[in-house]
């Protein structure tokens, strides 16, 4: 199967080489954690490839800012097109509409994040179960796109902290309907040493995995091995 380079070594080795074609795959994590910086170093990797890219900036952290620190050639940046939903129904509306836009040629899609928008929808308790179903659609139509064309996606979410067994777990927004479509899931979280985060592999190739990890640092010019 083919994949994705994250443009960091040690990840790319977590991951069997990378983000696979032809599935969704899951980053999520508290905020400030890195899934951004990945996010965008995985969009220039891929438009390096020449690989079309979608990016659909529901958080509103993909700035030309961004760019203007990265060695990123003008002709890799014009193959990234953003996307900048105003609402979850935006965000949706927006992918529904992705299939018009892809070809033969090779694509990969970031949404930064899947449940930023959804999440802050939520009004009434009818309005949860309404926008639920929205997300699983939104899910399963990304996921056949992924199966019928040749995309990479990379998804991120946010997370939620619920009381466990004697601590509190953290888990990620709409974590059934997550899990349920991702078939490689990645969790970031902080560590002691400053600008240095830890990849937790939680699934791969559709199995659920328990162990796994790695170590990169965020630097100036994005994710590099820690």
């Amino acid at each position: 199967m083919e994949r994705l380079s994250s443009g960091c070594i040690g990840i790319d080795k977590l991951l069997k080489g990378g983000f696979p074609l032809h599935q969704l795959n899951f980053v999520y994590g508290e905020a400030s954690t890195g899934k951004t910086v990945l996010s965008v170093q995985c969009a220039i990797e891929s438009a390096t490839r020449r690989f079309k890219v979608f990016y659909l900036d529901s958080d509103g952290s993909f700035t030309p800012h961004r760019l203007e620190h990265l060695p990123v050639k003008d002709e890799v940046a014009e193959r990234i097109v953003v996307f900048r939903p105003e609402d979850f129904r935006d965000q949706v509306r927006i992918t529904e509409t992705l299939e018009t836009l892809l070809t033969k040629a090779p694509a990969f899609l970031v949404v930064d994040s899947i449940t930023g928008l959804y999440r802050a929808a939520f009004g009434r308790r009818t309005e949860v179960f309404a926008y639920n179903r929205e997300l699983n659609r939104e899910l399963a139509y990304l996921a056949d796109l992924a199966r019928r064309f040749e995309l990479g996606t990379l998804l991120t979410g946010e997370v939620h902290s619920q009381p466990g067994l004697g601590e509190w777990s953290v888990e990620p927004v709409a974590t059934r309907t997550m899990r349920h479509w991702s078939r490689l899931i990645l969790r970031i979280r902080p560590t002691p040493r400053q600008n240095v985060r830890e990849c937790l592999l939680e699934k791969i190739d559709g199995r659920e995995v328990s162990g796994p990890r790695c170590l990169f640092r965020i630097s100036e010019t994005g994710v590099e091995d820690a």
